[in-house]
């Protein structure tokens, strides 16, 4: 399928006009998310390096890893209080 060019020759730097542009917020189909609050704390530079690269290692190097590896332990603390 070759690309129709003739809408790039319009007018200069500007695009061409958008043929059908999907409404992305009416089919947004992710389910309703939790209300989220930032959890500010300052630690060593070291405890920080050592944390980041355990999160990096146990769920990857790539955003929300240090959040996954906050929860996990934040539900492994709250599963050790309810045995005592």
């Amino acid at each position: 399928m070759a690309a129709d060019l003739s809408k790039l020759r319009r007018g200069k730097g500007a695009p061409p006009p958008v043929d059908e542009a999907p409404d992305v917020i009416a089919e947004d189909k992710r389910p309703e998310t939790v209300a989220l609050r930032p959890l500010q704390v300052r630690i060593p530079e070291s405890v920080f390096a050592e944390f980041s690269e355990t999160a990096g290692r146990e769920f990857g190097f790539s955003h929300g890893a240090k959040k996954q590896l906050f929860l996990k332990m934040w539900a492994a603390y709250k599963a050790q209080s309810m045995k005592a």
